[in-house]
């Protein structure tokens, strides 16, 4: 019971620096407070037991820092992907649960450059489905929590841009 509690005031320290980063306007500091975020989520991950979550979040982590370094081409792409599924196979611990970080995490590297608006929050919904079951399963409650009201703050935004006519076809707007 010790080591719920230790994760999740863990994972709830890595979700509230994860909301400050929606607030930073600086891209160096985005990244920074996101490598904290991540490394919390790690930790926290490690602590309950969710071996392949953490190896996914750290692989996150240096996704993050090619993309701002704008190195994150197909190879790299590819190599986190290989990494991510033959990482996760090799440590999964807890059976077919331990995948769903693996296939969020892949089809993020894959359609992450999508710039239709539409389909990105369809993405993002679909990625915090996988991370929502998933850390209620190693009972992360509060990363679970949190994933639940991201994907609930994206389906509404699908509504109001639905209600605002925004074709699906339309780009994400730049800035």
């Amino acid at each position: 019971m010790t080591q719920v509690i230790i994760g999740n005031v863990i994972a709830l320290v890595a979700s509230i620096i994860m909301v400050y980063t929606g607030y930073i306007k600086i891209k160096e500091k985005i990244i920074l407070w996101q490598t904290v975020q991540i490394g919390l989520s790690v930790v926290s991950n490690i602590v309950l037991g969710g071996i392949t979550g953490a190896i996914i979040n750290a692989l996150s982590c240096v996704r993050n820092i090619l993309c701002y370094k704008d190195k994150l081409g197909k190879k790299e792409k590819a190599v986190l992907i290989a990494l991510s599924i033959g990482l996760s196979i090799a440590f999964n611990n807890i059976g077919w649960i331990g995948i769903l970080p693996v296939v969020s995490t892949v089809l993020y590297i894959l359609f992450m450059d999508i710039k239709n608006v539409r389909l990105f929050k369809y993405l993002t919904i679909t990625t915090m489905i996988l991370w929502m079951s998933y850390d209620f399963y190693i009972k992360c409650y509060v990363a679970g929590t949190f994933d639940c009201l991201c994907l609930i703050a994206n389906v509404i935004a699908l509504i109001q841009l639905r209600m605002k006519g925004v074709k699906k076809n339309e780009n994400i707007p730049e800035g």
